[in-house]
């Protein structure tokens, strides 16, 4: 027997499905080349459904945006606070931060793309920085609890040093887009990891 949804249940179902078929399509093809009238498509929803979820594309690509920062803050949770060194935890982040580039080779370039548009609309690049900055905060707590457990601190703040972490990934990723051998996973890990024990010291040293 089918399980009947309440009307805020309906919504929540249809926002998450307009956010996941928002997903594909911008990743197919881009954020200026997403057409609200495909996504409603692929979602198997009227446009008319999209409006009365979200305000327009911007506000549907940030909710996009934070779905995905909410998958990766899990993960990281795991990788970061269940390492056994603060060595390997550097490892295991960096390989992770390689490896979901690798199966979605597109989302960084997607997110350049959302980055330049934001900076030329004030009221946007206020929603994306507030988005940005919980997620960036949340990686700070979480890098925090995890040289606290191995005993180091850091050079600079965790904020700080989280902002540099997805500066290099950003950076490399535009990189790889306009030279798809010019930076290898491998090396990504070897950058990245290099990264963070460059900023690593000793507790007692901070």
């Amino acid at each position: 027997m089918a399980v009947r949804l309440n009307r805020f249940e309906r919504k929540a179902r249809t926002r998450g499905e307009l956010i996941a078929a928002a997903r594909r399509v911008f990743m197919l093809r881009g954020f200026h080349g997403a057409s609200l009238d495909e996504i409603a498509e692929e979602a198997g929803y009227t446009k008319g459904a999209v409006y009365s979820n979200f305000a327009d594309k911007d506000a549907l690509y940030l909710a996009v945006l934070d779905a995905h920062y909410a998958g990766r803050l899990e993960a990281f949770e795991g990788i970061m606070l269940g390492g056994e060194s603060v060595g390997a935890t550097y490892l295991a982040v960096s390989r992770f931060m390689a490896e979901a580039d690798a199966r979605e080779p597109d989302w960084l370039p997607l997110l350049a793309e959302f980055v330049a548009h934001a900076a030329r609309h004030e009221s946007v690049r206020s929603a994306y920085l507030q988005t940005r900055e919980r997620f960036l905060e949340a990686i700070a707590g979480m890098l925090e609890t995890s040289c606290e457990r191995h005993g180091v601190a850091l050079r600079v703040s965790y904020l700080d040093a989280a902002r540099a972490s997805s500066l290099l990934a950003r950076g490399l990723s535009a990189e790889r887009r306009l030279d798809p051998d010019a930076v290898s996973p491998e090396l990504f890990v070897e950058l990245h990891t290099a990264l963070m024990h460059g900023l690593t010291v000793p507790a007692r040293e901070e």
